[in-house]
C-alpha cells in the first residue's frame, strides 16, 4: 500500500514538472495573448519584480518617517517625510524600487486590445510614481501619476493614481488642481466602489490640503474622518494631535484638552507625548480653572532628566500659563529662561526670543528688546512670516542701542576725567581686583577640570591600599603616576614659580599700586597705545592702571571729541525715537537734552522742528509757538521755516521740480537731435530758474559743455567741463566729464585741472565670462590638489556613490589634469541645472566620498556644458565660484 502511494506521488510530481516545463518553454514571450503566457508574466512580475521593489519602497518610507523631525511650534502636517536631505539619504531604496518596477514593465507588459493583460504592470507604474514622490522629485511623480490615471482609466488603480496626484499637486503648491481632483474623487465615492487605499486616505489628503493652505478650521471634519478610517496607529495618533492643535487655535479649549489626553493615552513617541503634555498644560481656560496644579506638573517635568533637552519648551509653556494668569513679569522671566536654556532647538529659541522682544518693545524697554530681536533674527529662517519687518525692527533698535551705549560710555569717561586722582584710582583698583578675581577663578576651574580628566585617564593605573594609615591609592597625592604627571603638566603650563601669594602672576609690576600718579600719566602720554609699540601693549593689560587710563579724555581735544560723539548720538537717538519708533516722549527728552547740553549745535534747527511737531501732536500750543519762533528768527531761509510759514511749501517745491524735469527732458531731446544752439539756450535758462536743483543742474551743465564744444572750440568745452567737475564732484555725470577731459588732455594737449580724488576712477569689475543656463546640460566637476588627493581612489568612491544613490542616472566619470598641480574629475550628464545641483548637494554631504580629504584640497561645482570649456581655459576657481554663488539658485 505504501509503495502504491509513493508511486502515485512520484507520477503527480512528474506530471507537474512536465506542465511547468511546458509553460515556461511556451510563455516567455509577450507577443501572444494566451492563458499560459498571462499566467507566467503575472506570476513572475509579482514575485520576481514588484514584490522586491515594493519592499524596498516600504523600507525607505519607514526610514523617512523615523528620521523626520516635526516642528511642534506650528500645526503639524498630515504627511511629513522629512527634508530634501532626508529624502536624498533614501535615494538607494527608492531607486531600487524604480528599477524593479521598470524591469517589470519592460519584460512582462502585455497590451492587447488597448488593455494591459498583466495586472502588476499598472501597479509597477504606480510604484514608480510613489518612489519619485518620496524622493521629492515631484515633477517626475506628477508625470507618472498622470500617465497611470490616463492610460489605466478602465482600472480602479486610476483612482489611486488621482489621489497620489492630488498629494503631489499640494507639494508643488498647485492647490487649485489638487482640490479639483479631490472633489472629483469625493463625487465618485458616492456612485462607485473605490479602492481601500483611496477610502482610507482621501480624508487625510483633504486635511493635508487645507492645512497647507492655512485653513485649519476647514481641516477639522476631515481629520475626524481620518481618525475613524485610518488603520495605522501612528497616523491616527498624529491626526488626534493635529486636531488638538487646531482646536487650541480656534479657542475650543475643552476639545483641545480631550484630544491631547487621547494622544497621551495612546502611548505615542516620547517627543509627541511630551508636546501633548506641554500643550495640555497651556490649553487650560484661565477663567474656569486654577493654574497651580498645571505649574506643579510643568516644574516636575523640569526636574526630569529625560527632559533636559526640552527645558526651553517647558519654560515657554510656563510663560504661556503666567501670561494667561495676567502675570506678565513672571511670563517674561520664564521666556528669558527659555531662551537661555535653548541650545539645540533654534525654532523654540526664536519663538521665545521673539515673544519676549515684543513684550519688551510694547513696554518701551528698548535695550533688552533689541537683544532678543537680534537673537531671533539670527536663528529665524528668511521665509518666516514677517521676517523682513522683524529684521528691520532689530536693525533700528540696534542703531538705538549703539547710540545709547556711546552716550553712556562717553559720559562715564568725561566724569572720570574730572575726578581727583584718589577717587579715580580707587575705581580703577576696584576694576583690577575684579578682573584678577575672575582670572583666578577661571584658572582654578581649568586646573580642576584638568585634574578630573587626568584622574580619569590614569584610573586604570591605581593600585591597592597603602599600608600605615590605610589610605587608598585612589587619592591623587598617593598615586605616584598621577602626581608625577600633574607636576610635569604644571611645569609645562606655568613654568617654575615660587610658593607665594599671587604665584600665577609672573610680572607683579603690572599690579603694583606704589607707582606715582605722575609716572603713570607720563607713561600714558608718552606711549600711545595706538602706535603699535610692543612694549606699550605689554604694559597695558587689564591688571595695570594704564590700561584704564588710556581711554579717559584728559586733554581738551579728547574731551571735545567725546562731547562731539555724545552730541551726534543724542541727535540720532532723538531721530530714531521719533521717526522709527514713534515714541514722541523719549524723542522730546533726547532733543531737549541735546540743546541744553550743546546750545548752538549744528542739529539745532532740525531738532527744534522735531520738537515743534511733537508739541503740535500733543496740542501744546505754547511750546509749539516757542519752537516756531526759534526756527523763524534764527533760520529764516531754511526749508523748516518755509514750511512753517507756508504749509504748501513742499507741494510747490514738488511742482517746481516737476517743471524742471519736463524742461530737462525737452533739453535732452534737443541734445539727442544735435540741436546744440537750443541746448545751450535751455541750459543757460536752467541756470537762472533751477540753480538750487543739485541733481538736474550737473546734467544741464554737461549738455551745455558738449554743445559749446560743438559750436565753438575744444578749449571752451574743456573750461565748461572743468567747471562742472569742480562744482559737482559727486554727480553721476562727473566721471564721464573727467573721462572726456582726460582724453582732451592726452589727445589734444588741452590743459585742464582734474581734482586728485577723481584722477583715478574706480575700475569696474570685469564682466563674468560665464552665462547661467537653467535648462542646459550640466556636469558636476571636482577640482582637487593633485599632490594631496589621489585621483583614482576618489574616482572609485564617486563611482560607488553613483551606484548607490544615482543608479538610474547612467552617469559617466572622466578625469584629466587641469594644470600641473590640480586634477579635474567630471561627472555627467545632467539634463538641467536643477538635476546637477541635486547631485552636488547629495555628493558634498557624503562622508564616504570626501571624509578623508581636507576641505582646502578640493572644490565641487555644477557647471553647464557651455561654461565648461570657458572654465578649462580660464582655470580660475575663485572666478567661477563667484559666478556660481551669484547665479545658481540656492
Amino acid at each position: 500500500m505504501v509503495q502504491k502511494i509513493t508511486s502515485l506521488n512520484f507520477r503527480f510530481r512528474l506530471v507537474a514538472a512536465i506542465i511547468m516545463v511546458f509553460i515556461l518553454s511556451t510563455s516567455c514571450s509577450t507577443k501572444k495573448n494566451t492563458w499560459s503566457r498571462r499566467t507566467y508574466h503575472n506570476l513572475t512580475s509579482q514575485y520576481n519584480v514588484y514584490w522586491n521593489g515594493n519592499e524596498s519602497l516600504k523600507t525607505g518610507v519607514s526610514e523617512l518617517r523615523k528620521n523626520a523631525v516635526d516642528d511642534y511650534s506650528k500645526v503639524l502636517r498630515v504627511f511629513h517625510y522629512g527634508s530634501k536631505a532626508d529624502a536624498q539619504r533614501q535615494y538607494p531604496a527608492m531607486d531600487r524600487a524604480i528599477q524593479k518596477a521598470s524591469i517589470g514593465v519592460q519584460r512582462h507588459s502585455m497590451v492587447f486590445g488597448g488593455r494591459e493583460q498583466v495586472r502588476w504592470i499598472d501597479d509597477s507604474y504606480l510604484l514608480m510614481g510613489k518612489a519619485y514622490y518620496f524622493k521629492q522629485d515631484f515633477i517626475s511623480a506628477r508625470r507618472t501619476f498622470e500617465f497611470v490615471s490616463r492610460n489605466y482609466s478602465y482600472n480602479s488603480i486610476s483612482h489611486t493614481a488621482d489621489l497620489w496626484l492630488a498629494r503631489t499637486y499640494v507639494e508643488l503648491g498647485q492647490f487649485e488642481k489638487a482640490i479639483g481632483l479631490l472633489n472629483a474623487l469625493n463625487a465618485r465615492k458616492s456612485i462607485q466602489v473605490l479602492p481601500r487605499e483611496v477610502n482610507e486616505y482621501l480624508p487625510l489628503v483633504f486635511a493635508h490640503y487645507h492645512i497647507s493652505m492655512g485653513r485649519y478650521a476647514q481641516a477639522l471634519p476631515y481629520l475626524k474622518q481620518g481618525i475613524n478610517t485610518s488603520r495605522d496607529r501612528l497616523t491616527t495618533t498624529r491626526l488626534m494631535f493635529i486636531s488638538g492643535q487646531i482646536y487650541d487655535l480656534t479657542g475650543e479649549l475643552s476639545k483641545s484638552l480631550e484630544m491631547y489626553q487621547q494622544v497621551i493615552r495612546r502611548n505615542p513617541p516620547y517627543e509627541m507625548a511630551f508636546e501633548a503634555r506641554i500643550n495640555l498644560a497651556t490649553a487650560y481656560d484661565a477663567n474656569a480653572g486654577d493654574s497651580r496644579q498645571i505649574v506643579k506638573v510643568l516644574k516636575k517635568m523640569l526636574r526630569d532628566e529625560k527632559n533636559t533637552d526640552f527645558q526651553d519648551k517647558i519654560y515657554y509653556a510656563l510663560a504661556k500659563v503666567a501670561e494667561k494668569d495676567k502675570n506678565d513679569t513672571l511670563a517674561m522671566n520664564y521666556l528669558a529662561k527659555s531662551v537661555q536654556m535653548s541650545v539645540k532647538n533654534n525654532t523654540q529659541k526664536a519663538t521665545s526670543a521673539l515673544k519676549l522682544a515684543n513684550m519688551y518693545f510694547d513696554r518701551f524697554v528698548y535695550v533688552p528688546s533689541q537683544a532678543y530681536y537680534d537673537t531671533a533674527v539670527q536663528v529665524l529662517p528668511s521665509d518666516y512670516p514677517g521676517f523682513d519687518s522683524i529684521k528691520q525692527r532689530a536693525t533700528v533698535l540696534g542703531n538705538l542701542v549703539q547710540n545709547l551705549s556711546i552716550i553712556q560710555e562717553q559720559d562715564s569717561l568725561l566724569r572720570l576725567a574730572v575726578m581727583d586722582s584718589v577717587s579715580l584710582y580707587r575705581i580703577i583698583d576696584g576694576l583690577i581686583a575684579d578682573h584678577q578675581k575672575k582670572e583666578e577663578e577661571k584658572i582654578e576651574n581649568e586646573a580642576r577640570q584638568e585634574m578630573m580628566r587626568q584622574s580619569g585617564s590614569f584610573g586604570d593605573q591605581r593600585g591597592g591600599d597603602r599600608g600605615g594609615g590605610g589610605q587608598s591609592a585612589e587619592w591623587y597625592f598617593y598615586n605616584p603616576n598621577t602626581l608625577s604627571f600633574g607636576y610635569s603638566e604644571f611645569l609645562r603650563k606655568w613654568g617654575r614659580r615660587r610658593l607665594e601669594d599671587n604665584w600665577r602672576i609672573s610680572d607683579k609690576r603690572s599690579i603694583s599700586f606704589d607707582e606715582g600718579m605722575t609716572a603713570v600719566l607720563v607713561q600714558d602720554k608718552e606711549k600711545d597705545p595706538a602706535s603699535g609699540s610692543d612694549s606699550t601693549k605689554m604694559n597695558l593689560t587689564p591688571l595695570s592702571r594704564g590700561f584704564y587710563l588710556a581711554n579717559i579724555p584728559f586733554e581738551e581735544e579728547q574731551k571735545q571729541l567725546s562731547n562731539d560723539l555724545v552730541m551726534e548720538s543724542l541727535n540720532s537717538v532723538g531721530y530714531i525715537y521719533k521717526e522709527d519708533l514713534k515714541d514722541n516722549a523719549r524723542a522730546r527728552e533726547s532733543y531737549k537734552k541735546l540743546n541744553e547740553r550743546y546750545p548752538g549745535n549744528p542739529h539745532a534747527v532740525n531738532s527744534w522742528y522735531a520738537l515743534y511737531k511733537i508739541a503740535q501732536a500733543k496740542q501744546d500750543n505754547e511750546e509749539a509757538e516757542y519752537y516756531k519762533n526759534l526756527i523763524i528768527n534764527n533760520f529764516p531761509d531754511s526749508d523748516y521755516a518755509r514750511i512753517i510759514i507756508d504749509p504748501d511749501f513742499y507741494k510747490k517745491s514738488g511742482a517746481l521740480r516737476q517743471e524742471a524735469m519736463e524742461f530737462y527732458e525737452q533739453t535732452l531731446l534737443a541734445y539727442r537731435n544735435e540741436q546744440y544752439f537750443r541746448v545751450l539756450m535751455n541750459a543757460n535758462r536752467a541756470r537762472e530758474l533751477y540753480s538750487e536743483d543739485t541733481s538736474l543742474m550737473p546734467r544741464f551743465d554737461f549738455m551745455r559743455a558738449i554743445s559749446i564744444g560743438k559750436i565753438e572750440v575744444l578749449d571752451s568745452m574743456a573750461v565748461a567741463l572743468n567747471e562742472l567737475v569742480l562744482k559737482y564732484q559727486l554727480s553721476p555725470v562727473t566721471p564721464l566729464a573727467v573721462d572726456i577731459l582726460r582724453k582732451l588732455s592726452s589727445q589734444y594737449q588741452v590743459r585742464v585741472e582734474i581734482p586728485e580724488e577723481l584722477r583715478n576712477p574706480a575700475i569696474d569689475q570685469p564682466k563674468s565670462p560665464y552665462v547661467y543656463d537653467a535648462n542646459g546640460q550640466h556636469m558636476v566637476m571636482i577640482i582637487s590638489q593633485a599632490n594631496n588627493v589621489k585621483t583614482d581612489p576618489l574616482k572609485v568612491r564617486i563611482s560607488d556613490f553613483n551606484t548607490r544613490f544615482f543608479s538610474l542616472g547612467k552617469l559617466t566619470i572622466k578625469n584629466l589634469m587641469l594644470d600641473n598641480s590640480r586634477s579635474l574629475i567630471t561627472v555627467g550628464n545632467f539634463a538641467s541645472a536643477a538635476e546637477a545641483t541635486d547631485y552636488y548637494e547629495t555628493l558634498v554631504g557624503n562622508e564616504y566620498v570626501f571624509g578623508n580629504i581636507k576641505p582646502v584640497d578640493y572644490n565641487v561645482f555644477p557647471v553647464s556644458m557651455a561654461n565648461y570649456p570657458v572654465f578649462y581655459r580660464e582655470k580660475d576657481v575663485e572666478q567661477y565660484r563667484n559666478f556660481w554663488v551669484s547665479s545658481y539658485p540656492k
